[in-house]
């Protein structure tokens, strides 16, 4: 009997220390964090939330979990662990019109998610206002003629939002944008020349392909049972100023019921648009193009071009705002330009073996300095690019 009590006190020390040392470990690992979110529902506001919070964690946005009527019902994360987050709370909730706004805080286990090593960089994007892809996109318009106004005002209120963006103010520019009808070098210089007046990485432009509109003809009878319908289908292509190049292409359409009388006047700013079957799926649509934006750039590389030499240190052109901090490391890549057999000239960037360190950081600027002075690179030139190691 003395030797039971002895074993089983023994047993329950061993699981009682255990179970100490994995709430130590889980707690040394696991911290709680705050986000807002925004959509057009308590269940899009709350993942939106969740996003956010995940993004503060320094996860790979890739990395998603669901929220539906209170609770996280799946994961489709990639991770080493159990699901990350272990507590959710929904501190505030606001609706007005069709927008609801929460605020959350999530208890997370970092340990449990998957990071990239840019995550925690916010990449400076410059939207451009959308275009009409040609005439007959513009004629499709007649009765929302408006529509690439309000796509505007969509994107750029989504973006701002972001806080994983850094975003410039939409540019308003006379952009053909027509894929088949432009010079690629007239079209490169015009994206490199809008990212360059805007300090910005990457250029986000919009293409309307067709605003079309379907309806029961001339047939009375069909028009008795046949609901309208009207569709939108847009480009968006993302270009990096510094790779000169499209780095995302894709094409968002849908299609939903057409609520309103034909050949009325339709304020797309009112709460009935915004409401309307057709207005909540242009908002859809903006949306998933955010989303695709964040899990094409968010693990992209982090690209900086400099633009003083001071001595030794170099000035970049990202800062406090793009969440940049002292100790972190960029890689030298200096520019060279080529000529190609049309006589196009082309700027290539070659990757150095020199290493600098942040050292000062200012809200839009950033100073650097060599790790190693011996193997500094000397001809070091204005608008040369460092990416983030």
């Amino acid at each position: 009997m003395q030797y039971l009590k002895q074993f089983n006190f023994k047993k329950l020390f061993k699981h009682t220390l255990a179970l100490s040392l994995l709430v130590l470990s889980l707690n040394a690992n696991a911290a709680w964090h705050k986000a807002s979110g925004v959509g057009t529902s308590r269940n899009d506001a709350v993942n939106d939330a969740i996003r956010n919070v995940m993004l503060e964690a320094g996860a790979d946005v890739r990395i998603l979990q669901s929220f539906k009527d209170g609770q996280i019902v799946s994961s489709n994360m990639d991770v080493r662990g159990a699901n990350p987050i272990k507590e959710l709370v929904v501190l505030e909730e606001q609706s007005t019109n069709n927008t609801v706004t929460v605020i959350v805080k999530a208890f997370v286990d970092d340990r449990s998610i998957k990071k990239c090593a840019a995550s925690s960089i916010h990449k400076t994007i410059v939207p451009v206002s959308f275009r009409y892809l040609d005439e007959a996109a513009h004629q499709g318009s007649i009765g929302i003629e408006g529509i690439n106004r309000e796509l505007d005002k969509l994107l750029s209120d989504k973006l701002l939002t972001a806080k994983d963006f850094v975003t410039k103010p939409m540019v308003v520019a006379n952009l053909n944008t027509g894929r088949n009808n432009v010079d690629d070098n007239f079209r490169v210089n015009n994206l490199s020349a809008i990212a360059k007046r805007n300090n910005s990485q990457y250029v986000i432009v919009g293409t309307i392909n067709s605003v079309s509109m379907s309806d029961g003809g001339s047939n009375f009878l069909t028009n008795m049972v046949f609901l309208p319908t009207r569709s939108i289908s847009f480009d968006m292509d993302v270009y990096d100023a510094v790779q000169e190049q499209v780095v995302m292409h894709k094409t968002y359409s849908g299609e939903a019921d057409w609520t309103f009388d034909k050949g009325s006047f339709v304020d797309m700013r009112s709460d009935r648009f915004r409401g309307s079957p057709y207005g909540q799926r242009v908002y859809d649509l903006i949306k998933e193009f955010s989303d695709d934006l964040l899990a094409q750039l968010q693990c992209a590389p982090m690209n900086a071009r400099i633009i003083d030499i001071d001595g030794d240190d170099l000035v970049i052109n990202v800062g406090n705002e793009n969440g940049l901090r002292n100790g972190l490391k960029f890689t030298l890549m200096q520019t060279a330009s080529l000529s190609g057999p049309t006589g196009d000239n082309y700027n290539v960037y070659e990757k150095s073996n020199s290493v600098y360190k942040v050292v000062s950081v200012y809200p839009h600027a950033a100073k650097i300095h060599p790790v190693d002075l011996q193997n500094n690179t000397l001809n070091v030139n204005v608008n040369d690019v460092v990416t983030l190691r």
